[in-house]
């Protein structure tokens, strides 16, 4: 998600895994990147359960997709999300060069 100064938190995450990892012999490590998304369905159970969440589920400031059975998804804009996407490849190999990405959606 990109949160405020979500590059900061993050690093500093990817940085953690870094520091505990370091020395393991024949580390096997993969991660999976996986941005915020909802449909309307799951927007409104998520509100049930969490009336004063401060989730960001804003359809405005997100891109409408529709899914392989015509289910409408709201997800990042495609620029945010390659920015993340880029950010994120590109930090996990900087710190963590073993690790394999296994997909980004």
């Amino acid at each position: 998600m990109p949160v405020d100064d979500w590059r900061t938190a993050y690093g500093a995450l990817i940085a953690a895994v870094e520091a505990a990892v370091e020395g393991v012999p024949d580390l096997d490590l993969t991660a999976e990147l996986i941005t915020h998304r909802f449909t309307p369905g799951s927007k409104e159970v998520l509100l049930g359960w969490y009336p004063r969440t401060r989730l960001e589920m804003d359809e405005e400031a997100r891109s409408r997709k529709r899914g392989k059975f015509g289910a409408v998804k709201y997800v990042y804009p495609a620029s945010l999300m390659a920015d993340l996407r880029t950010w994120f490849e590109n930090e996990i190999a900087r710190r963590l060069p073993t690790c394999r990405v296994l997909y980004w959606t």
